[in-house]
């Protein structure tokens, strides 16, 4: 089972895998089957617009956020290279 969760303040609407679509109110949870997942819901997770936590124990790893430390030592770099001698 997957639990999608609209992070929004406003409805949504997705179209399932199967037939049907699934509708999700104002912060709204709902379970469905993991077969239903679209690719729709994938990309509307992806996005930030809805939060999928897969309830079976299978879930895909989230993909990691650079910590702000990796971002300045690489900003660092940028600027370095572009100064003029």
């Amino acid at each position: 089972m997957i639990e999608i969760r609209n992070l929004q303040f406003q409805p949504l609407t997705f179209n399932l895998s199967g037939q049907g679509t699934l509708h999700l109110g104002p912060r709204e949870r709902k379970s469905i089957a993991r077969k239903d997942l679209s690719a729709e819901i994938k990309t509307a997770g992806k996005r930030g617009l809805v939060r999928i936590i897969d309830l079976t124990g299978g879930a895909e790893p989230e993909p990691e956020k650079p910590t702000a430390t990796e971002d300045a030592g690489t900003d660092e770099a940028k600027t370095t290279s572009k100064r003029r001698k």
